[in-house]
């Protein structure tokens, strides 16, 4: 939680700020890129197989991505561990 508080031992208001470099805070973002790169790239894969591929294209869509989860997914994860190393590099340069 953050935000304007008072004090409950000397009833004096203080502000609480959100640290932008909690572990927490830092892995639903890092998740959040995560989910939108995979969303990306199953649009992306959809879309060829919709227009380039046979009848069915959602089913063959989830099956190039089942035969490609082994590359597809460390490159999904880029984004995100690009985002936490540098997140990281900036709080070990702030202390």
């Amino acid at each position: 939680m953050y935000g304007l508080f008072e004090c409950p031992h000397c009833n004096v208001d203080f502000s609480w700020e959100r640290d932008e470099y909690s572990i927490g805070e830092q892995f639903k973002n890092a998740g959040l890129l995560f989910l939108i790169t995979t969303s990306v790239i199953f649009v992306i894969v959809f879309v060829i197989m919709l227009f380039d591929g046979p009848d069915g294209a959602i089913e063959w869509t989830f099956y190039v991505l089942a035969i490609l989860s082994p590359v597809l997914i460390p490159v999904a994860l880029i984004p995100s561990c690009i985002y936490l190393l540098r997140n990281w590099i900036k709080m070990l340069k702030e202390r």
